[in-house]
């Protein structure tokens, strides 16, 4: 089983090779939406991820992780071709609902199979170190992307994103074809898997149970750092704003995936150096504190260097939070739990995301400031500081 973990890298890379992501906003711009639409679109994308993240958990725990990875692959590779044709902004929005289908069926279904593939002893360390390999090579992937697709891009005329949105389409049936691969994980159940609405009667009961899951998830929720919406709608207006050329957007967001990939790669040992407490305190604050000073700055150097450090440091704390959670799931319903715990952050970013576009369609650095301040809110009232995760409730699962 361990084969699936380097599985599960490669069809995360070829997900995340988009090789016209750091341009999204230019070229929907330039095909006459406005930040607010755009955004919308996003917002569509999220909100059909909240909608379907139950549904398709349920699936993968009933039906298996990997024809829901392949079903993923397969949604998201169709959107992308859909993509190279579109122009009307009805198009738009049902490419989204595929898109956002196809993250639904990701969002349980991956870190379902990264965790039941692990071997069971030292099952939790080894899920950090894991899901940091994943995440960080789905940085590498957008490290590369970026690069390649701004010399395809060059100027960011509508004509040379064709390509880069072909490429992105074929880089994720390369990843359809080594999900039909993957070797579905044994569960407690396999020989008699209850029914779909026993399978999400068990995860709602699991999640109610668990007053420390709860409030990893309420953490989860309210200090997202909407890293979707700073790359997807907010960065590159901001930058082009201050004089950074389209090209040099796309390195900004190549260098801040690099980071970010050493960043949740070694999350666990900054866990290690500073302790739980300080560590999670740290890296929940962190986006916070660098939303607030890029509201603050103007200048292409500036500007570009906190984009850069922004990207590299949002998700940081995503490796930890997904080893705390998993060490809280029973292994039987684990990516319908998975699934729940997603749509709450969904919904929160589906609702929150269009605000923060409408405060940047007047204002970048407004809106900058309101995503910092709502982050240091919600750490500070939900005392982040105190999320200690207890040996013993681990051991009350296993």
């Amino acid at each position: 089983m361990q084969s699936n973990i380097i599985k599960v890298i490669i069809i995360n890379f070829a997900q995340r090779f988009h090789l016209y992501i750091h341009a999204y906003a230019l070229l929907l711009q330039g095909r006459g939406l406005d930040l607010l639409q755009i955004s919308t679109i996003e917002s569509v994308v999220i909100g059909t991820v909240f909608l379907m993240d139950v549904p398709t958990g349920v699936i993968a725990d009933r039906i298996g992780r990997k024809w829901s990875i392949a079903a993923s692959t397969f949604l998201m590779m169709c959107a992308e071709a859909l993509m190279i044709f579109a122009q009307d902004y009805g198009l738009y929005l049902f490419i989204a609902v595929l898109t956002g289908t196809g993250f639904a069926f990701a969002s349980g279904a991956v870190e379902s199979m990264v965790y039941d593939s692990l071997l069971p002893e030292g099952r939790d360390k080894a899920m950090k170190r894991a899901m940091g390999l994943v995440g960080s090579m789905g940085q590498i992937a957008f490290f590369i992307a970026p690069i390649v697709g701004a010399f395809i891009i060059g100027d960011a005329s509508q004509e040379r994103f064709t390509a880069a949105i072909a490429l992105t389409a074929f880089s994720l049936l390369l990843g359809l074809l080594v999900s039909f691969t993957l070797k579905e994980p044994p569960t407690e159940w396999e020989a008699d898997k209850p029914n779909a609405l026993g399978i999400l009667r068990n995860g709602i009961a699991e999640l109610r149970g668990s007053p420390q899951l709860q409030r990893i998830v309420m953490l989860l929720v309210f200090t997202i750092p909407f890293t979707g919406t700073l790359i997807g709608v907010l960065a590159a207006p901001y930058l082009t704003q201050n004089e950074v050329s389209p090209f040099m957007v796309g390195v900004a967001l190549s260098i801040g995936s690099l980071m970010a990939a050493f960043t949740q790669r070694y999350a666990y040992k900054v866990e290690q150096w500073l302790g739980q407490r300080i560590a999670i305190t740290v890296l929940v604050l962190l986006p916070a504190v660098l939303y607030g000073v890029l509201a603050m700055v103007a200048g292409p150097i500036p500007a570009w260097i906190l984009i850069v450090l922004l990207y590299a440091t949002n998700d940081m704390k995503a490796p930890l939070f997904s080893s705390y959670q998993n060490a809280l799931i029973a292994n039987q319903s684990r990516a319908t739990v998975l699934s729940l715990i997603n749509m709450f952050v969904n919904l929160f970013i589906a609702i929150v995301a269009p605000i923060y576009a409408a405060i940047g369609t007047r204002s970048l650095p407004l809106a900058f400031l309101a995503m910092g301040g709502v982050i240091l809110f919600a750490g500070v009232v939900l005392r982040v500081d105190r999320l200690i995760l207890n040996q013993n409730d681990v051991e009350a699962v296993v």
